[in-house]
């Protein structure tokens, strides 16, 4: 599976998919509905399913995912426990029994999903994508802003904050209601960026593709 022959916008036109293509596919869709507020358990349901997929890939080429970073920042934390925090929704979502064909009680995980919870999920997916193509689609790429202007405590101590800060002001102190707004209106503001377009890590293709 050769990155170099990795080509999103030939999924438009009916090419034979790969294990990557079906990753973009979901982690493109889960995007394109988190930014127009649609269907946050769809939005979940696809992003750790292409989550998933573009880690496994990652690994398989010898690439290091996020979640190896994560386990060396909390090293109290194990696989296991990781992935029980990471798909603890997931798993309620499509599953009706646990191993031992008891019905699960997954009352309080229900009661407790947002769409704050795709904000994370989101993010690991196209970082890991990043990681294994070097490109990331516009939108994509402003939403990582976005998200890193939501969750400053957890970067790198001495990290620029200034574009990130400029690009999505105060926006902390914003209602979530705003704070998805002003990611809306940020990718519609990039998206006629000449410098961002022609840059050779800005993947070329919509997030959604058309089903033909």
């Amino acid at each position: 599976m050769a990155v170099a022959k990795h080509d999103p916008r030939a999924l438009a036109i009916g090419a034979t998919l790969t294990k990557l293509d079906i990753a973009r596919h979901q982690l493109g869709t889960a995007l394109d509905l988190f930014i127009r507020d649609r269907d946050a358990v769809s939005v979940q349901c696809l992003a750790c399913g292409g989550a998933e997929l573009i880690e496994g890939i990652a690994t398989h080429q010898g690439v290091e995912p996020l979640s190896t970073h994560m386990l060396q920042t909390y090293p109290h934390m194990d696989m296991n426990q990781l992935r029980k925090l990471q798909r603890q929704y997931w798993n309620a979502f499509k599953h009706m029994t646990m191993k031992n064909g008891e019905v699960r009680d997954d009352t309080d995980t229900l009661a407790s999903f947002s769409d704050t919870k795709n904000d994370a999920a989101l993010f690991v997916g196209w970082w890991d994508y990043c990681a294994v193509t070097k490109k990331l689609p516009l939108p994509a790429q402003v939403f990582q802003v976005w998200w890193y202007a939501l969750n400053e405590r957890r970067l790198t101590l001495g990290a620029d904050l200034t574009s990130i800060r400029q690009t999505f002001p105060n926006i902390l102190t914003a209602e979530r209601a705003e704070q998805k707004r002003r990611l809306r209106r940020a990718v519609e503001r990039y998206r006629h960026e000449r410098g961002v377009l022609s840059d050779p890590r800005t993947e070329d293709s919509p997030l959604c593709f058309p089903a033909t």
